[in-house]
């Protein structure tokens, strides 16, 4: 009986990808080490980072210039305290807080639809609101002062837009009741939705 022959297999030497993959990553840690080496031997003590500006020091010392105007010292609490509360003051004079229907919708170009925009009782200023449209920037609405703790439920537009939905920003405004200079401005993205 004659037995089947196999074919004699010999080992083939490929490389895959890992094995590229793996060079290329080793490859890269080195150049990365030199480079940090390199940078770290620039900065050392061998005077590589000075520079014709920087001042000299005297012979024996860390290499540290104090600044001459320094006093010894520092801020009291009392003082800390006075501080923190001004700049808290500030910030609550500058906060602004926004309120409006995000999805206003309108029967038709001429009629008014529900803005609901809110100037909230925790603000401290007036507000002024002026919608845009995102793709044109024209200006489609601009309210008139609004009072601290008072809202318009409902508006007309001052264009008689087509039928659709446009992408605006409705900015409000903070004024200065006694000038009527703006104090600040926050936005909010809305979607008016116009029906006929």
């Amino acid at each position: 009986m004659n037995q089947p022959k196999h074919a004699e297999r010999k080992p083939v030497n490929r490389r895959n990808k890992k094995d590229h993959t793996a060079i290329a990553v080793i490859i890269s840690i080195v150049v990365i080490a030199v480079i940090i080496l390199l940078f770290l031997r620039s900065c050392g003590a061998d005077g590589g980072g000075k520079t014709d500006d920087t001042p000299d020091t005297p012979s024996g010392s860390t290499g540290i210039v104090y600044d001459s105007n320094a006093v010894e010292g520092g801020g009291d609490d009392a003082d800390t305290d006075k501080i923190v509360e001004s700049l808290n003051e500030k910030v609550d004079a500058g906060m602004i807080n926004i309120s409006m229907n995000t999805s206003p919708v309108f029967a038709d170009g001429e009629t008014a639809g529900n803005l609901m925009i809110v100037n909230e009782g925790i603000n401290r200023y007036p507000q002024i609101v002026e919608i845009t449209r995102n793709d044109t920037g024209e200006v489609i609405y601009r309210s008139g002062a609004i009072p601290v703790g008072s809202k318009i439920e409902e508006a007309k537009l001052t264009l008689d837009l087509p039928v659709g939905v446009y992408g605006c920003t409705a900015m409000f405004t903070s004024i200065d009741p006694e000038t009527g200079a703006s104090l600040g401005c926050a936005g909010a993205v809305i979607h008016i939705t116009i029906l006929e």
